[in-house]
């Protein structure tokens, strides 16, 4: 319902993901799958104007239950979507967005919002449903990774004493063996967290191309702003927002460009 604070709890995705797993690529994709995947890659289009109609509930949840399956580091999940439907804050964000067409004429409003910061409570409750609540332990090489080295990586405070750590233990390392050297500073992190929400928000539109709509996503925004009228914490950052619904042919601005393959991929 609008104004509901949290309207994801509601969505009930999780037999959505279960049933995810079970759909590994197979050489039977090429048939069934790559046709759609093309047209739907082909297809998404940055949308500068909608007909400002409302994309129907489910199938809002059910794109948000594709973004939820993004790869992530260390499956920490440190991002949060804010899907905006009170009539208040979605004009308010609207001009937040300096009054862009792409977020006036939108049927919905997202938010997407780094939340490194809540990297411990994501690791607890990840590792409690992989553990089955602990009755089934991490062993080896993933009690390891879970247990020791992501707490390293992730660890961070105010004096700086962590980042101090790893960068030491990283130069360290690496004088004898290949090793990382990031993140030590708290750019890193923000880097990585901005990182992890942009490869959910890039799931989130291809997902709503899938259903037949359209999206903008939108970065030359005022954040710190959007982050006030969420009631985001002061450790949340705003990664971009996304406009979204049935586009309209003036929302197309110009026909699609990009520089020619050989420019951006390298063969070495």
């Amino acid at each position: 319902m609008p104004g509901t604070p949290n309207p994801l709890s509601e969505m009930g995705n999780l037999d959505h993901v279960v049933a995810a797993q079970d759909e590994r690529p197979n050489p039977l994709f090429e048939t069934t799958a790559l046709p759609g995947f093309k047209k739907t890659v082909r297809g998404r289009r940055a949308i500068r104007k909608f007909d400002g109609e409302p994309i129907p509930d489910a199938v809002m949840r059910d794109c948000f239950g594709d973004a939820i399956l993004a790869p992530n580091a260390s499956n920490l999940q440190c991002y949060e979507f804010y899907w905006v439907r009170d009539a208040q804050k979605r004009t308010c964000l609207s001009e937040l967005c300096l009054d862009q067409p792409g977020a006036v004429t939108a049927g919905e409003l997202i938010v997407v919002v780094s939340r490194v910061d809540l990297w411990q409570s994501h690791l607890k409750k990840m590792s409690d449903i992989m553990t089955d609540s602990g009755r089934k332990p991490f062993k080896g090489p993933i009690r390891d990774y879970y247990e020791e080295i992501v707490p390293m990586l992730m660890k961070t405070d105010r004096l700086g004493f962590h980042n101090l750590k790893r960068r030491l233990m990283f130069w360290y390392r690496g004088r004898s063996t290949p090793t990382v050297h990031e993140p030590v500073t708290r750019a890193d992190h923000r880097i990585y967290g901005h990182i992890q929400a942009s490869l959910a928000a890039e799931n989130l539109m291809l997902s709503l191309a899938a259903h037949g709509y359209e999206s903008c996503p939108m970065t030359g925004v005022d954040k710190r702003a959007i982050s006030a009228l969420l009631g985001l914490a002061s450790t949340a950052e705003v990664t971009m927002v996304i406009g979204a619904g049935k586009g309209t042919p003036e929302g197309l601005l110009s026909p699609r460009a990009r520089l020619p393959f050989r420019e951006l991929v390298r063969e070495v």
